[in-house]
C-alpha cells in the first residue's frame, strides 16, 4: 500500500524561562520561507517538580525573608502558565506570518519525543543558552543533545540576534554539499543575496554558482569566497566584515561536533546557524 509523503515541519523547542519572541519568530519565518508548517513544542521539565521531593533543596522568598521547602504544586502551575504563554505567542506571530502552526505540551525524555515525532527533513530550532551553566539545566540539555543526535536539522538561534535581515551564508565543500540547495532556496525566498564561502577549486565555485542560480537566483546576487578550511575559525574570518542573517552548513562539515560548532558560530556573529542533514528536501 502507498502510503503518503510526510510533511516536513520547523519543530521549535520552548521551555520555561526561554518563551522569547524574537526565538519563535525566527523559528516562524523560516517556516514562512520554506512553505511548511510551525510545530511548538513546549517541554515540561520534570526534573524540577521532583526538586521539590529534596529535604535539603529550598527556596528563598522575599516576602517573608525566610528559606521555604519547594513547593511542587506551584511548580507545575508556572510551567503550566509558561506553557499558554508560549501557545499565545507561538499562535500570535504564525497568524502574523501566515504560517501553519500547531502546539503541543510533552513531558519525558526529548531523544524518546524526538525519535518518534521528528522526521527526515524536519528542521528542529532550539534556542541558544544565555550562560554555560543553562547548558547543563536537565531538559535543555537533553533537547540539545537529541536534536543533534537525530536525523533532522538544527537551526540554533543565539539570544541576541545581530541582525533580523542580511544576506544568507553557506559553508560549501562539494558540488553535492546539502547546505548549497537549502541555502539558495532560503536567500531566494527572503529576497536576500547570498554568500557562498568555498573550501575547495575554482571549479567547484563555478558548479555552486550555477546550482545557486538553477533555484531562480539572480547571479547578481550571488557571491563567492574561499576559504582556508573548515574550522569554525575558518568560517568566520570568511564571513569578515559580511551583514549575513543566518549561516548554513552541512553535519560534519566543520568537524565531528555540530553542536559545539554551531554554537561558537552562532555566538560570535550573533545570527541562527542552521546545520543541515543530507538528506534535506528542498
Amino acid at each position: 500500500m502507498a502510503t503518503e509523503p510526510q510533511q516536513h515541519r520547523v519543530i521549535l523547542h520552548l521551555h520555561h524561562g526561554a518563551t522569547e519572541r524574537a526565538l519563535i519568530r525566527a523559528a516562524a519565518e523560516l517556516a514562512q520561507m520554506l512553505g511548511v508548517a510551525l510545530h511548538g513544542v513546549f517541554l515540561e521539565d520534570e526534573a524540577l517538580s521532583e526538586l521539590a521531593e529534596l529535604p535539603f533543596i529550598r527556596e528563598f522568598r522575599l516576602g517573608t525573608s525566610a528559606w521555604q521547602k519547594l513547593d511542587r504544586q506551584k511548580l507545575v502551575e508556572e510551567q503550566h502558565v509558561a506553557a499558554a504563554e508560549a501557545r499565545r505567542l507561538l499562535d500570535e506571530v504564525a497568524t502574523a506570518l501566515g504560517v501553519t502552526q500547531l502546539f503541543e505540551m510533552v513531558s519525558g525524555d526529548p531523544a524518546l519525543f524526538l525519535a518518534a515525532a521528528s522526521h527526515a527533513g524536519d528542521i528542529i530550532v532550539v534556542a541558544q543558552p544565555r550562560l554555560p551553566a543553562e547548558r547543563l539545566v536537565h531538559a535543555t540539555a537533553r533537547w540539545l543533545e537529541a536534536a543533534h543526535g537525530c536525523g533532522a536539522s538544527v537551526m540554533l538561534v543565539p539570544q541576541a540576534l545581530a541582525r533580523r535581515a542580511g544576506s544568507v551564508a553557506a559553508v560549501i565543500c562539494a558540488e553535492s554539499d546539502p547546505a548549497l540547495a537549502i541555502a539558495a532556496r532560503i536567500a531566494a525566498a527572503a529576497g536576500e543575496s547570498l554568500l557562498l564561502l568555498i573550501w575547495g577549486t575554482a571549479e567547484l565555485a563555478k558548479a555552486a554558482v550555477e546550482q545557486a542560480r538553477s533555484t531562480g537566483l539572480a547571479s547578481r546576487r550571488i557571491a563567492t569566497r574561499s576559504i582556508r578550511g573548515v574550522a569554525p575559525e575558518d568560517v568566520l574570518q570568511g564571513l569578515g566584515a559580511s551583514s549575513e542573517r543566518l549561516v548554513v552548513l552541512a553535519r560534519g562539515a566543520c568537524g565531528a561536533d555540530d553542536a559545539a560548532i554551531s554554537a561558537h558560530i552562532a555566538a560570535s556573529r550573533g545570527v541562527p546557524v542552521l546545520v543541515v542533514e543530507t538528506g534535506l528536501s528542498t
